[in-house]
C-alpha cells in the first residue's frame, strides 16, 4: 500500500490536493483538511494557491545563522542551505533528514562510486571507539577486525 502523501505546511494526512499552472510553472500543494479550511481551498469561487499558502504557513522556527535559510525552506525544498545548516536544523529535522537526505551530518558531494571522506573519517571515529569498547570487553577477535579496519581506513584517509 502506498505511503500517504502529507500536507505540505503541517505533516498531516493531505486529503486536498492542489495544481496551479501561472506562466507555465506548475505549483503542486497537498494539504490536509484544517489547512484547506484556513486557506480557503474549500470554496472554488475565492480560491487562489498562493493565498492559500501564504495565509496558512507558519513563521519559521528555526534559521541557520550563516546563509539565512529556514526550516521552512528546508521543508519546501527538501535540502538544506549550506553546511552549517547541518548544526543548526540537525536535532529538529533529525527524522526529515534521513528520509530526504539520509544522513543526519553533512558528509558533503562526492563523484558516483566514491565515498565522501567525511563518511570515512566518521567511520573511522566510530571503529576506534567499537575497538576501546572490545579491548575493555576482553573480546580480541573484534579488537583485531576493527584495528584491521581502523588501520585500511587510515590508508584511504592518508593524502596521496
Amino acid at each position: 500500500m502506498a505511503k500517504p502523501i502529507r500536507c505540505s505546511l503541517c505533516e498531516e494526512t493531505a486529503t486536498v490536493h492542489l495544481s496551479q499552472v501561472v506562466h507555465g510553472k506548475v505549483t503542486k500543494v497537498h494539504l490536509c483538511e484544517s489547512c484547506a479550511q484556513k486557506g480557503g481551498a474549500t470554496d472554488p469561487a475565492v480560491f487562489q494557491l498562493a493565498d492559500a499558502l501564504a495565509a496558512a504557513t507558519p513563521a519559521p522556527a528555526l534559521t541557520c545563522p550563516h546563509c539565512g535559510f529556514t526550516d521552512l525552506d528546508f521543508r519546501k525544498r527538501g535540502r538544506l542551505g549550506c553546511p552549517a545548516c547541518w548544526e543548526t536544523f540537525g536535532e529538529a529535522l533529525g527524522g526529515l533528514l534521513l528520509k530526504v537526505q539520509h544522513e543526519t551530518a553533512h558528509v558533503g558531494r562526492a563523484p558516483a562510486g566514491v565515498i565522501p571522506l567525511a563518511r570515512l573519517r566518521r567511520r573511522l571515529e566510530d571503529a576506534r571507539a567499537e575497538m576501546a569498547k572490545a579491548v575493555a570487553a576482553e573480546d580480541y577477535e573484534a579488537a583485531a577486525r576493527l584495528r584491521d579496519e581502523v588501520a585500511a581506513l587510515e590508508r584511504q584517509l592518508a593524502p596521496s
